[in-house]
């Protein structure tokens, strides 16, 4: 009974600070939105620009073959599965022009097809054995437009010259996917990470709440009346789990709303979700030890949130710093950081299907990273704020 009354005083107070709940609920969903319009209805598409210099040949019927136009056109004719183009082709008759539309980043890549190009592969047809002809592409090599556009092309001209010269490959490349991985849209790989991002956010109210039952005195008040420590962190953590679990639900169907589906199961992921946020109010605990007041969280308590949202790996790629392996799983720095595990354990559910079996080494991550820190926060915070004075 006494657990229950401590966790209705817990939601009333929260629900008292009625912005910092809105912040909470609505600032994930909040960048869901903001993701779909940056890239949901978007595919990427390469801009190329080809230079075709083929002067075309005469072949055996006396019509002028260009294979240089036809490598064009099927160039212009690759599409993705939903049928969007992935090339957008612009022809170039000036090389040096190209260049300077490329530095301008008018383009992600120059082709440029040879004078002989028709030539040489209707004598490799004849089985006759020429110099090779040179394709040559420009582009940015620290640009990753330009690399995939670089692959498309180079692909498919290698294709279209071994149909056309019947030079049979030695050997074929075949690529299986592995478990219920599907083709996923720029803005379905954020999600998981957004979902992170929700589970972030509860570092404010759990701090929020600490935070105030120190400045109020409550805390004082209810170890007179016997209250147990176990029972005072029990029901803030369950009222922040629940407040969690609040935000996490409505960022899921705020990208549900938005097209987004779930290749593995949810029951699965709000396991994890529940874990993230038991470990996020242990980081709670260590940020409130060192604040004093709700100005100091929104102020000062905005670095570890900072710390928590860039280097978990959910915004973009970080490199990978090994510090050791346990078993078959390499630990890297950021392994640290409960968020990390979270938002990998979400991807691999939510994304590639997987199941609670495999992520169990993320759950076990965040289980020990919550009773650590937990106990690192709880020994700070009676360190610094409930010594006799």
């Amino acid at each position: 009974m006494r657990l229950i009354s401590l966790l209705k005083k817990t939601m009333i107070e929260n629900f008292r600070d009625w912005k910092i709940i809105i912040l909470i609920l609505f600032f994930a969903p909040f960048f869901v939105f903001l993701m779909y319009f940056y890239f949901g209805n978007t595919v990427v598409v390469y801009d190329v620009m080809i230079v075709n210099h083929d002067t075309g040949i005469q072949d055996e019927g006396g019509i002028r073959f260009y294979a240089g136009y036809e490598l064009i056109q099927q160039l212009e004719d690759l599409k993705y599965p939903s049928g969007i183009k992935i090339l957008n082709i612009h022809l170039e008759k000036n090389l040096d022009e190209a260049k300077l539309k490329l530095k301008d980043e008018s383009a992600d890549l120059i082709v440029e097809i040879p004078a002989k190009f028709s030539e040489t592969l209707l004598e490799y047809k004849k089985g006759n054995k020429p110099p090779p002809v040179t394709v040559r592409t420009y582009g940015n090599a620290s640009d990753v437009s330009y690399i995939m556009a670089a692959a498309w092309c180079d692909s498919l001209t290698y294709q279209y010259a071994a149909v056309l010269t019947n030079q049979e490959s030695p050997l074929h490349l075949e690529s299986e996917s592995i478990g219920k991985a599907r083709s996923l849209t720029d803005f379905e790989l954020y999600v998981p990470g957004l979902l992170g991002l929700a589970v972030m956010m509860l570092m404010f109210s759990a701090a929020a709440s600490v935070i105030k039952e120190k400045d109020k005195g409550t805390i004082i008040r209810l170890r007179l009346a016997k209250m147990k420590a176990w029972e005072w962190l029990s029901a803030v953590s369950l009222g922040q789990i629940l407040i969690g679990l609040g935000a996490i639900g409505l960022t899921y169907l705020t990208a549900v709303s938005l097209g987004y589906s779930s290749a593995g199961s949810f029951f699965a992921a709000i396991v994890v979700c529940v874990f993230s946020c038991v470990s996020i109010m242990a980081v709670s605990m260590i940020v409130a030890a060192f604040l004093r007041s709700i100005f100091d969280l929104m102020t000062i308590g905005c670095f570890p949130f900072f710390l928590l949202m860039f280097f978990s790996g959910g915004l973009f790629p970080l490199p990978e710093v090994p510090l050791f392996t346990l078993g078959s799983h390499p630990v890297n720095l950021n392994a640290v950081l409960p968020t990390t595990h979270t938002i990998h354990a979400l991807d691999r559910i939510l994304n590639n299907g997987d199941g609670l079996e495999a992520v169990g080494f993320e759950l076990a991550a965040l289980a020990v990273l919550s009773v650590i820190y937990f106990t690192f926060g709880v020994w700070l915070f009676s360190r610094q704020h409930l010594r006799a004075k």
